[in-house]
């Protein structure tokens, strides 16, 4: 057995078992997967990487879709209160139906009656709400699944924008139904008034967690494609350490992998 043989046989016995730890204390990711990328753990940004054959695909979490609150009342103050009040009768009635509102572009936060106030200082005068962790994504604004959230107030429109996430355990249009029916049962207050954007988008829960299983995947691809040429050819594997990367592969499922490559040699 030559030497790419035998460092290729060892590189697949290192990938069959789990070898990447899971920091137990580390902070749960709920990721957005967009349709128009592939993407990665920084922020989202689109890398330049092709997508390999072998990877994981799986059913999404859940699913976001972006929702305004508006307000066009004459007085600042009261386009405030009333997109203030509507938020917490949609927080109120989220925790009734099961759903949550959530704000973030790539990385979701769940918004909470103990949380809002530091999510949209804007909306409690505390100064403009200009979400600058989103401000190097403006490129991407015409993407309605990735409008910035955050709290705006023009001076003739007050506009909050967030999103509704919901499980999904079922299909798709179960998905929507949900959040249609959330949507037209938050009771307005005054001139405000809640309106979906944009189309769904699905979310994942901690990518880093499915390392070990597309190892394993890479692993038996990667043999069994050495089995066409003989017992005298190895395989040289590149790109394990590298971080994963998703992409949405069809209207519920997500696509996870590694950009790894892999030759073949005698």
């Amino acid at each position: 057995m030559n030497r790419y043989a035998a460092s290729a046989l060892t590189a697949l016995a290192l990938l069959a078992a789990p070898v990447w730890a899971q920091d137990d204390d580390a902070p749960v990711e709920n990721i957005v997967v967009t349709a128009q990328r592939i993407s990665g753990p920084i922020r989202g940004a689109a890398v330049a990487d092709r997508r390999p054959v072998i990877g994981l695909k799986r059913k999404a979490d859940s699913v976001v879709r972006t929702i305004t609150i508006k307000s066009d009342s004459r007085e600042e103050d009261m386009r405030k209160r009333e997109v203030e009040t509507m938020l917490l009768a949609a927080l109120d009635m989220a925790d009734r139906e099961g759903l949550s509102l959530v704000t973030g572009v790539y990385e979701v936060t769940v918004v909470t009656k103990a949380n809002w106030r530091d999510l949209f200082p804007g909306l409690v005068g505390k100064g403009a709400d200009e979400d600058d962790e989103d401000d190097e994504d403006d490129e991407d604004d015409d993407d309605s699944s990735t409008v910035a959230p955050g709290f705006v107030d023009n001076g003739n429109e007050a506009t909050l924008t967030l999103k509704v996430k919901t499980t999904l355990t079922g299909s798709i249009a179960d998905a929507q139904g949900r959040i249609t029916r959330f949507v037209k049962k938050v009771p307005q207050n005054g001139r405000a008034q809640m309106a979906q954007q944009g189309q769904l988008a699905l979310t994942i829960i901690n990518p880093e967690q499915y390392r070990d299983e597309i190892y394993r995947r890479i692993a038996a691809g990667t043999k069994h494609a050495i089995g066409f040429y003989g017992s005298d050819y190895g395989a040289e594997i590149t790109g394990l350490d590298r971080e994963i990367k998703w992409e949405q592969a069809n209207s519920s499922e997500v696509f996870l992998f590694i950009p790894y490559s892999f030759t073949v040699r005698k």
